[in-house]
């Protein structure tokens, strides 16, 4: 789940043509490219450990949007990367225009923006070229696992908001370099990829959004999605097995709460809660999700909006740690913000 600015050209705009339910709605690796609808994005989260055993936490993202009153289509890339060591949370966005096609090869794109891009290749291989601070980054990631279809056929519904397509690829290996301020350090890691994509109006829903990745393999996404009132749309999340198909969970079969840790943004005048409880009781999984830099907020200066994206320790109710994610938080908003 990630972030957008759009306007909607009907109040409920729905993917078109609407797929069939099952697998058959996505088809991939062909909807790894991009699509003509008004919002996409593809969006990375990673962790990251270097050959001194320093730790790095790095959420690395596009979204497409189709301007509706210009016909014009506007890339936004956007980079929060977080030194665990020393607490320090840098970022960075970037913005492209163009009328170009990304990619003439279905299920390839290549987004560059800047100095830096964005590359995937039939749903098997991507790269992320990229800096925030003084870091600079080159990583490859090659896919794993199998992709995941979210809400079953791998359409969720954000009820006023819309309809999108939404799959992950929930286990991407992770080799390469970081640059600190000339430093160069070997890299590995395990990421996440998420794909979204439709007609629908981000900016009109907010959610609590979280991704793990537990050491037997096991993947999870949970999400809490609220309209602008507030008021709950849906409660679910994915679950993934190692060796077996995916399996949507609804409210009643799992828990996904914050604990009481808070942390407050003087910037935005926003509260996020830092840390979170995660049941699947059926599963026997019983976990805390825990930040690794809790001073983790993005403000967009392009989209206007404004998120909590911190990657998290799993631990256990042993408190051992086993597995790692991101949690996700779009409370914020400030207009006053944007240029």
């Amino acid at each position: 789940m990630a972030l957008g600015a759009c306007s909607a050209p009907e109040p409920y705009p729905t993917p078109t043509p609407t797929p069939a339910f099952g697998l058959s709605s996505l088809e991939l690796p062909a909807d790894e490219a991009p699509h003509d609808f008004q919002a996409e994005w593809w969006y990375f989260n990673l962790h990251l450990t270097d050959e001194t055993g320093s730790r790095y936490a790095l959420h690395d993202v596009v979204f497409q949007v189709q301007q509706l009153e210009s016909s014009r289509t506007i890339y936004v890339r956007q980079i929060g990367l977080g030194e665990v060591a020393s607490s320090t949370h840098h970022t960075a966005e970037r913005l492209r225009t163009t009328d170009e096609p990304l990619t003439d090869v279905p299920g390839d794109f290549k987004i560059i923006i800047g100095g830096g891009l964005v590359t995937g290749s039939d749903g098997e291989r991507y790269q992320l070229v990229g800096s925030a601070g003084s870091i600079d980054y080159d990583l490859t990631l090659d896919t794993m696992a199998g992709f995941i279809a979210h809400d079953d056929d791998g359409l969720v519904d954000l009820g006023e908001s819309g309809v999108t397509y939404y799959y992950s690829r929930p286990r991407l290996e992770v080799t390469g370099t970081i640059s600190i301020a000339g430093d160069e350090r070997t890299v590995t890691g395990l990421g996440w990829l998420d794909k979204q994509w439709g007609n629908f109006q981000p900016v009109e829903v907010y959610w609590d959004w979280a991704s793990v990745q537990l050491e037997d393999g096991t993947d999870l996404m949970l999400t809490n999605l609220y309209d602008v009132e507030r008021r709950s749309i849906d409660v679910y999340a994915t679950l993934r097995r190692p060796g077996h198909r995916e399996q949507r969970l609804n409210a009643d079969e799992f828990t996904f709460r914050p604990l009481g840790d808070t942390w407050y943004s003087a910037r935005t005048e926003t509260t996020y809660n830092t840390h979170w409880e995660v049941k699947v009781p059926s599963e026997g999984i019983e976990i805390l999700l825990s930040p690794l830099i809790v001073e983790s907020e993005f403000v967009s200066a392009f989209l206007g909006v404004v998120y909590w994206e911190a990657g998290v320790d799993v631990i256990d109710t042993a408190g051992q740690l086993v597995g790692q994610g991101f949690v996700e938080l779009n409370w914020g908003r400030n207009a006053a913000l944007v240029n």
